[in-house]
């Protein structure tokens, strides 16, 4: 996971540019909402803005950053993902399955609501794009908090007090992932090691099962590629074109439209400042991937 660089006035921009008018539309939209008191189904148009996340995000999804399927044959694996739940929220951790360890949460996550969070149904800065994985099946209805939840606010920029505990990547309005989490190797960790820092990151990584072998078997691919490019860039008589071409692979690698990129930054990193563990953890990724 990392920052999604933009503004609010950059992001209404951008949106005023796509669909001109849909922020207008969205104001009455929520206008109805609050009068009814509630969400109410049906006519949703939030896909209209759909483009304008997918060009922001690189095509890739906020929260694990595989890279999705070009927009334009495959728009509908990018899936519009409400932060906070629109209709309703549940319980979270919910209930685990015979035969497996259930995750205790380190702090309080909050409670259920009928109603969710209706008045941000068309706030823009409520979406992301995110993966069927992460969307569908992880996040699904489900958002922690540890202060009190309030349903009843209809600006994401005022509810720092309910202390979310999941991590929002868009803009500036949340802390900057990479200050949260870090790659040690294939694996998402605490940057922090104690306190609401470190808490925040750990229930983020069990949320979105961020060190499920689906993911760290293709970071393994990644940190596998980068290993024997940082290792080509130190031979003595390269040649120079390959040694430019072997940098823009590094370069693309940990650039922001990258798949995996702050896994790939963070090794790049490490390798600068502790290259016997990066050795260590280039090799264990090139056993993996079978290269």
């Amino acid at each position: 996971m990392r920052r999604i660089d933009t503004t609010q006035a950059d992001l209404h921009a951008a949106i005023d540019a796509e669909k001109p008018g849909w922020l207008a539309k969205a104001k009455k939209r929520t206008a109805q909402y609050k009068t009814a008191g509630k969400y109410g189904a049906g006519s949703e148009f939030w896909g209209d803005i759909k483009n304008v996340y997918i060009d922001l995000q690189h095509e890739k999804c906020a929260y694990c950053e595989t890279k999705l399927a070009g927009k334009q044959l495959a728009s509908k694996v990018h899936e519009v993902e409400h932060f906070r739940p629109k209709s309703k929220v549940s319980k979270w951790p919910a209930k685990a399955k015979k035969g497996v360890t259930p995750f205790v949460p380190p702090c309080k996550v909050g409670g259920e609501s009928e109603n969710g969070y209706y008045l941000l149904a068309y706030h823009p800065l409520n979406y992301a794009i995110a993966c069927t994985r992460c969307n569908s099946t992880l996040k699904s209805d489900y958002f922690p908090v540890r202060g009190r939840r309030n349903i009843q606010g209809s600006d994401p920029t005022k509810l720092k007090g309910e202390d979310a505990l999941l991590i929002y990547p868009m803009g500036d309005i949340d802390a900057d992932p990479s200050d949260l989490i870090r790659f040690d190797g294939v694996l998402a960790v605490p940057a922090k090691t104690r306190g609401k820092n470190f808490e925040r990151a750990l229930i983020t990584i069990e949320f979105f099962k961020l060190n499920h072998e689906d993911l760290t078997t293709r970071r393994a691919q990644i940190i596998a590629m980068l290993w024997r490019a940082l290792r080509t860039l130190e031979l003595g008589n390269l040649p120079s074109d390959l040694r430019n071409d072997t940098q823009s692979t590094i370069d693309l690698s940990v650039a922001a439209s990258g798949q995996f990129s702050s896994c790939a930054r963070d090794f790049v990193d490490l390798y600068s400042t502790n290259k016997t563990l990066a050795n260590e953890y280039g090799r264990l990724a090139q056993d993996l991937v079978g290269n």
